[in-house]
């Protein structure tokens, strides 16, 4: 996670989900799903991002948002994103593809 971001936290955890990252792009908070497979049988890291995780992300980034005022000071209002950072860990040298606005938060809030 280069390319100018912040990283501000990492492994933070709610409820059975899970943050792999929490970095700032400018303004923006982004929170990153990191994805790898070991072999070439298991398919595209990126895919395992399914329905059922993006809405563990997304309840797990609510939560960070309503309780991490000295990260995410607008809770709420603060711009951010769901961006999936996966990995072809058996490849050499190790590429990482990066998904920017991977998928979208829904727009009911989740209790917290």
């Amino acid at each position: 996670m280069r390319e100018g971001y912040q990283v501000v936290a990492r492994n933070y955890a709610y409820h059975g989900g899970e943050l792999d990252i929490v970095a700032r792009d400018n303004g923006t908070l982004v929170f990153v799903e990191v994805k790898s497979v070991w072999n070439n049988q298991e398919g595209n890291p990126a895919a395992r991002v399914n329905g059922l995780k993006q809405k563990k992300i997304w309840q797990t980034a609510c939560h960070f948002l309503s309780t991490q005022k000295a990260i995410a000071p607008k809770g709420f209002e603060e711009p951010c994103r769901f961006d999936v950072l996966s990995a072809r860990a058996y490849q050499e040298p190790l590429q990482f593809a990066h998904f920017k606005n991977a998928f979208e938060g829904s727009e009911v809030l989740p209790r917290i």
